[in-house]
């Protein structure tokens, strides 16, 4: 499916919202590794479920730990981007070699990775503008109620929990796809 908006999903902590993304044909799948993140999920467990996905980038999505310590996940999960705050500032994680995705909180900040990034995350439209003058990167925006996605160079959509083992209501991200599966 080729959806005129990057697609990628955030905060992936079970299989049910995997397969779903892989199953949309999302661009990208990510995981919390940021142990201070109620999202945050083990490795362990984050490679049991992307050993059963196939198509999508998978991305590990971090705070502030060292290039090290991302290293480690990176090599030991096959990982081929990252997710970095925007304030990061090891910019020697550029050296690894994987896609670099900036999440913007507030744009005002100092941004030193920002020239070596490859993709930029806003959490908002007023984000998305202020950005959309200062970068040529793509930009993806999370999801919100009544996002109209073609207005964007791409969508970010965050996992919940599930409702039992093997259930969980996608209607939510359903409204928002729907209208780009046809």
């Amino acid at each position: 499916m080729n959806y005129p908006f990057i697609l990628k999903f955030s905060s992936i902590t079970h299989l049910t919202d995997a397969r779903y993304a892989a199953g949309m044909w999302a661009d990208f799948v990510g995981f919390c590794f940021n142990p201070n993140s109620e999202n945050f999920i083990e490795p362990q467990k984050a490679k049991q479920i992307i050993d059963w996905i196939n198509g999508p980038i998978v991305v590990g999505e971090f705070n502030h730990q060292p290039k090290d310590w991302i290293a480690d996940f990176v090599n030991e999960l096959g990982l081929k981007a990252i997710q970095l705050p925007a304030n990061y500032d090891d910019l020697s994680v550029s050296d690894l070699d994987v896609k670099i995705i900036l999440e913007i909180l507030d744009p005002l900040l100092d941004m030193p990775l920002l020239s070596k990034a490859h993709l930029v995350l806003v959490h908002s439209d007023e984000a998305y503008q202020f950005m959309k003058s200062r970068t040529e990167l793509p930009i993806i925006v999370k999801a919100f109620d009544g996002i109209n996605c073609e207005s964007y160079e791409g969508i970010e959509l965050e996992g919940e929990k599930e409702i039992a083992i093997g259930f969980r209501d996608h209607d939510k991200w359903n409204k928002i796809l729907e209208p780009y599966t046809n």
